[in-house]
């Protein structure tokens, strides 16, 4: 059965042209190495990764074709049906049902939860939220590489209960794991990543990470002795996706409720001077709703980001994040930060303070939320939440008044 390539999404799905390109360029290499049957887990997770958001923006836009390029012709399908039945389909009939309404967002929310290669055969994962159904899917792929190309051979999938809102955050990470002119360590805080990731993920949000380069980033100050270190340290799609953060230059806004900038030592470099991190947290924070946050040292992240209107996002606002009182100024970690946070928010007109060591401290000006440190991560997730539960209380208050 003959398919023909749609158009690419533009989210990172790769053209027709590309694939081959890519596939060609593989295929001489193995041959000339020799290595032919091995599996390269960077070039095939990423064009595995592409597959994958085929199917997830063919069946969230109706792009029928887009959908069906995912699958090899035959595949089959193992869908739920009622308590514990189950539905076999062909792929032709289930890319019927997204035939209608082309280009049109069906309510369907996905993302890649992870990808595992073993030669010529992989296993891929992925969520999709529908909010107006109240429904979390995960579904899982069997994947085959088959004339240099990989396709879905089989899906299925189950169904659990979910918020109505089907909303996403994004929590913002650094790539630098070691600090500048020295040989120690940097990394993002791993308390803070697990507090935010499982605050929002409890509320029913789906969560992103996003990094200056994409790819996997470093951690710090984790302790297996912590109960919830080691659950976090085991649960493979959390770790999947610390490995394979997002560019800024791949994330929609629109897509996304709030951006929260995770703190950890390597926040203090490469993040706040990043145009496109920039430009990604100015355009959520200016779309209706949108929340701007950051915990820890994360809040330098903040200290450059100005308005369309030429403003600091920062100006007359409430701010906190880890003061210079708690600093060592004497010490070699501080002597490579390029600035400090509390000074830098102050000069661009941040009301900043600080609570005492070792307590939560959240500061929630409008749609700008920020917590001293670590111990602040919860409050922060939960000022964010409730703000995004006020808005739309306002919102259908202004829909019944409409009517």
């Amino acid at each position: 059965m003959s398919q023909t390539r749609p158009t690419p999404s533009p989210t990172g799905s790769l053209s027709l042209p590309v694939r081959l390109i890519r596939g060609f360029a593989i295929a001489c290499l193995g041959l000339l190495l020799g290595e032919l049957a091995y599996a390269n887990p960077v070039t095939d997770g990423g064009e595995i990764a592409a597959v994958i958001q085929d199917y997830l923006h063919g069946s969230s836009y109706n792009e029928h074709d887009q959908l069906r390029w995912a699958f090899h012709p035959e595949a089959r399908l193992y869908l739920s049906q009622g308590t514990d039945g189950m539905r076999e389909v062909g792929i032709a009939e289930y890319a019927g049902w997204f035939a209608s309404n082309p280009g049109q967002f069906n309510g369907r929310i996905g993302r890649l939860l992870g990808v595992q290669v073993e030669g010529n055969i992989a296993t891929a994962k992925a969520e999709i939220l529908v909010g107006k159904d109240q429904a979390r899917f995960v579904d899982l792929f069997l994947l085959k590489k088959l004339g240099g190309h990989w396709m879905i051979i089989s899906k299925t999938a189950t169904r659990q209960t979910a918020p109505a809102h089907g909303r996403q955050v994004l929590l913002v990470v650094s790539n630098v794991d070691t600090m500048p002119g020295t040989r120690l360590s940097a990394g993002n805080s791993f308390s803070e990543l697990i507090h935010a990731y499982a605050g929002f993920r409890e509320a029913g949000y789906g969560v992103q990470f996003v990094s200056p380069d994409g790819g996997a980033v470093p951690l710090a100050y984790i302790d297996t002795r912590n109960a919830e270190h080691k659950a976090r340290v085991y649960d493979s799609d959390f770790m999947w996706a610390l490995a394979n953060t997002r560019r800024p230059d791949a994330v929609n806004p629109a897509d996304y409720a709030a951006l929260m900038y995770i703190g950890g030592s390597a926040a203090m470099y490469g993040v706040a001077e990043h145009p496109g991190l920039q430009s990604l947290a100015v355009r959520m924070y200016e779309q209706p709703g949108g929340i701007v946050s950051a915990v820890c040292h994360g809040s330098a992240g903040l200290v450059n980001l100005t308005l369309s209107d030429g403003s600091a996002l920062v100006g007359g606002k409430r701010v906190t994040g880890y003061p210079d009182a708690f600093e060592d100024m004497s010490a070699a970690y501080y002597k490579t930060f390029p600035f400090s946070i509390e000074q830098r928010l102050r000069e661009r007109s941040g009301q900043f303070s600080h609570g005492a060591r070792g307590t939560a401290h959240v500061e929630a000006d409008g749609r700008l939320v920020t917590g001293m440190n670590w111990e602040s991560t919860r409050g922060v997730v939960a000022a964010i939440i409730q703000r995004l539960e006020a808005g739309d209380g306002e919102v259908r208050q202004g829909v019944e008044a409409g009517r």
